[in-house]
């Protein structure tokens, strides 16, 4: 199934690559070093996807790609992701993703805005869980996430987060979906977080989209006090740090390095955990097969372009997750790697469709995704 999907996939990516786009009635008169001209542009795609938590999905995707009138070669183009799909696991995701440039880069401003249902596999709380205890939870959530970023220079970008989030009408269900008894753990029942916070990025990267050169640094803590609203009261703090080093000089061959930490103090809910795995860090873990208070987790990835449009990644990555850092142990750590394809649907501001394979300890994942992993 796998196979012939991944052939599928292909012949329709090649079918709608070139033809899949709107050009803005008013093209950018900017021109970069090539002297080539910047055109605002509108990805229509057909949403197909998959990944370990959401089986095969489906449904529709518009990604607009511009700059700000006057903008020049020095500002990064800017991008804002809506999608609405359904998965074969029943699940409805919507999202609006903003990645919003302004001129000169003085300013950005990075959002996530989503409605969730989303019934997914839960295997409890650690780093020793097994996969006998995997039951399933169903919940509702609404998201608001906006960051707020002013330029202070050669990359420096530092400024406020806001986050609102509401999870309801969470059940817990056995396998062949008997509810059972809500567990012992925080959020069982539903949560408010509402939180504000700060952030600072040193960000050089060539391109947010397919970034082929220099790094990425980011530190941010929230905090959801309540006062402010929240259910319960817990920060949260996010280290990521990212260094892409191009290889054959030309952005053909690239090899991209990523550290993820985040840390929790007070008594965060269960789907603010700390997590390992996803679609972008450790694929082959199905994100939220073990989350904790804490996390760690590294990977690597070499981007090679073959030809054209299309290219190929291999990519290796380890971490865990714990409660305290004197339970810190590598008895269980966990290790992923894998393989992936990548086609470009946009030839003049490089952006990538990825099909990725992973493997992890007792574990892997078949991924479809729009966008780099990171």
């Amino acid at each position: 199934m796998t196979l012939k999907l991944i052939r599928i996939t292909i012949m329709l990516l090649l079918a709608i690559g070139p033809a899949a786009e709107y050009l803005s009635a008013q093209p950018r008169t900017d021109t970069d070093s090539t002297n080539t001209e910047y055109r605002n542009r509108i990805l229509f795609l057909p949403a197909l996807g998959s990944s370990p938590e959401t089986g095969f999905m489906f449904g529709a995707l518009a990604v607009p790609q511009f700059k700000p009138t006057g903008a020049g070669p020095a500002t990064r183009s800017s991008s804002i992701l809506v999608s609405a799909l359904y998965t074969t696991k029943k699940q409805l995701l919507t999202s609006v993703v903003p990645d919003i440039i302004l001129r000169e880069e003085s300013w950005i401003l990075n959002g996530n805005y989503y409605y969730y249902y989303f019934p997914e596999s839960y295997w409890g709380v650690g780093p020793f869980t097994e996969n006998d205890d995997e039951i399933s939870v169903l919940y509702q959530q609404v998201n608001l996430e906006q960051r707020v970023l002013r330029n202070l220079g050669t990359g420096l970008f530092t400024g406020p987060y806001l986050r609102w989030s509401r999870l309801f009408n969470v059940t817990f269900e056995e396998g062949d979906g008997t509810a059972i008894p809500t567990p012992d753990v925080t959020g069982a029942e539903g949560s408010t977080a509402a939180g504000v916070g700060w952030i600072t990025r040193w960000d050089r990267r060539n391109s947010n989209m397919t970034p082929t050169n220099h790094y990425f640094v980011e530190l941010s803590f929230i905090g959801y006090p309540g006062w402010l609203g929240s259910s319960v009261t817990y920060t949260s703090y996010r280290f990521d740090a990212r260094k892409y080093i191009n290889i054959s000089g030309d952005g053909r061959s690239v090899l991209a390095l990523q550290s993820l930490v985040q840390l929790n103090s007070g008594n965060p809910p269960f789907n603010d955990m700390a997590t390992l795995g996803g679609d972008r860090i450790n694929r082959g873990y199905y994100l939220g097969r073990f989350r904790d208070q804490n996390s760690a987790q590294l990977q690597a990835e070499l981007r090679q372009n073959i030809k054209g449009r299309l290219g190929f990644t291999l990519f290796a990555g380890s971490g865990d997750v714990w409660n305290r850092f004197e339970d810190l142990s590598l008895e269980k750590y966990k290790w992923s790697a894998g393989a992936g394809l990548r086609f470009n649907i946009n030839k003049q501001d490089p952006t990538n469709i990825r099909i990725d394979f992973g493997l992890g300890r007792e574990t892997s994942g078949f991924y479809f995704q729009f966008g780099e992993a990171f």
